[in-house]
């Protein structure tokens, strides 16, 4: 559990002049913080965020099979005898477990880092970030703000310089949506002719993992030095039981038995692949899941499908199956506690690992009409 320690900075140029100090103090998430937290978190989002947010709630922090039972949030309130329990920050936690230089290890997605806007300027950010450091023997933060990176870079959170965004153009609008559209076309057509394979290729719409996943995940984990376990328990957490999404599943089988799997998450206007099992190092199964993708989002009807990772053989794959290099990729840094491992090498990330994409293209008529579960 949190400490209640305060901290006490000057305030904001705009509070009343009686108030000379503003105190914080922090402690830890309780059940009845719910709606305070969710309502906090909405100041300055669009209206819908609310209601999306408080949808996914309890399966975002309470339903994760890698939770190992701490605090989902790091709560401050003011402390200043004025505006008593005052909720004015916070920052989530999203434990996971990992493979950190091969060696396996319970680690923590930092996310939702907040300060309410009439409080920011006085150091609160600073003081959650330095607390939310030292939470778990790594710390990792994948779609880092603009205001909040400064202040991971200044806690030692490395960033790691290889992360690639890229799309796959289908129907973009305008001169330049269109000279896209026949890029994508045109490298798919030059590159992506599959080897000789004989993999047979199938696609599921919204069904569970089962322990096939994770006899793959067992025979492949060993080819990454640093990702989150791919496990079936985590893989149905995060893509098959996840409350608003609905996920599609594109599998590689040799003689029934299962090689590869890519995840995806179809939108008509931006589709998403989301996440891949398998072996690290078998670039032509990664192409021949990544051109299934393509061609069946594409026969959806989507305008584009983005992916981003880290892995230099999914980006060699996907730029076979016509998916361009983008700007703007995704901030994804690492805090890492343990000084004798290095923080950045190896790292396999994929657009699922972030909890940005929890709420990514959940506006009316964007959320996908798949097979509901019962």
């Amino acid at each position: 559990m949190w400490n209640h320690d305060q901290v006490t900075s000057p305030p904001p140029d705009l509070q009343p002049a009686r108030r000379t100090r503003t105190r914080l103090s922090f402690r830890s998430f309780g059940s009845s913080d719910r709606s305070e937290v969710v309502k906090l978190l909405s100041i300055g989002r669009p209206p819908d965020y609310l209601g999306f947010k408080s949808a996914i709630f309890d399966w975002q922090f309470h339903q994760n099979p890698h939770s190992d039972g701490r605090s989902p949030f790091l709560l401050g309130e003011i402390d200043d005898g004025v505006d008593e329990g005052t909720l004015v920050a916070l920052n989530g936690f999203m434990p996971t477990r990992i493979r950190f230089q091969h060696h396996p290890m319970l680690a923590s997605w930092s996310c939702d880092t907040y300060v309410s806007p009439n409080y920011r300027g006085q150091g609160f950010g600073k003081e959650l970030t330095q607390r939310v450091s030292n939470a778990a023997p790594v710390m990792l933060g994948y779609g880092i703000s603009d205001m909040s990176d400064p202040i991971f870079h200044k806690y030692d959170w490395l960033l790691h310089p290889h992360v690639a965004l890229l799309f796959y153009h289908v129907a973009e609008g305008g001169i330049t949506g269109r000279l896209k559209n026949l890029g994508s076309r045109l490298i798919r057509r030059r590159r992506g002719h599959p080897g000789s394979s004989s993999r047979a290729l199938s696609c599921a719409d919204n069904e569970p993992f089962s322990a096939e996943v994770n006899e793959l995940w067992d025979q492949s984990r060993s080819g990454y030095a640093s990702t989150v376990e791919r496990d079936a328990a985590y893989l149905n957490w995060k893509y098959y039981l996840h409350p608003l999404h609905r996920y599609i599943t594109y599998s590689a089988r040799s003689h029934g038995r299962l090689q590869g799997l890519l995840i995806a998450r179809h939108s008509p206007e931006e589709s998403v692949i989301v996440d891949y099992c398998g072996p690290a190092e078998d670039a032509e199964l990664m192409f021949e899941l990544a051109n299934a993708a393509a061609a069946d989002l594409a026969h959806r009807k989507t305008l584009r499908i983005r992916c981003e990772t880290t892995h230099p053989p999914m980006i060699d794959a996907l730029h076979r199956a016509g998916f361009l290099a983008s700007r703007h990729a995704s901030r994804f840094r690492v805090r890492s506690n343990l000084p004798a491992l290095d923080a950045l090498r190896g790292w396999f990330l994929m657009t699922g690992d972030s909890d940005n994409d929890m709420l990514a293209g959940t506006r009316p008529g964007l959320i996908d009409s798949g097979p509901q579960r019962s």
